[in-house]
């Protein structure tokens, strides 16, 4: 992997791109205090963390008003592998790895409903 991301570099690019820390801790799945303890110690930031920034900062899409609207929650597990499989995608693709997956999720739902409701409907014991 490249050099890391300094906190500089990530405090100027909040900056321009018109951003907080607060922004930043809900695209990277963490607290602020953790975006805040990443920012002002001498201590590297996660690698994980550095890939969704990085990602973050080539994203045509990352400006505040492409963001807005972020209602509901949902935690998901990837192997780093994965992970790095889902930032590298979303890097090509200029979207963040929570758009992407977020896309994705989305084009199964809407592209195959009945699927999704047959299983729904099989779970809770209802016939077809």
């Amino acid at each position: 992997m490249d050099a890391g991301l300094n906190s500089k570099e990530i405090i100027s690019w909040l900056k321009a791109a018109g951003h907080d820390r607060f922004w930043l801790a809900e695209s990277c799945g963490v607290q602020k205090r953790t975006v805040d303890n990443w920012l002002s110690s001498s201590r590297a930031i996660p690698r994980k963390a550095q890939l969704i920034i990085k990602t973050l900062m080539a994203s045509k899409l990352s400006s505040p008003v492409a963001m807005v609207g972020v209602s509901q929650n949902l935690v998901l597990h990837f192997s780093e592998q994965e992970f790095e499989s889902i930032c590298d995608i979303a890097r090509v693709l200029e979207v963040s790895p929570v758009q992407w997956v977020e896309a994705e999720v989305l084009k199964v739902i809407h592209s195959e409903p009945y699927k999704v409701l047959r299983a729904l409907s099989q779970r809770e014991g209802k016939p077809d």
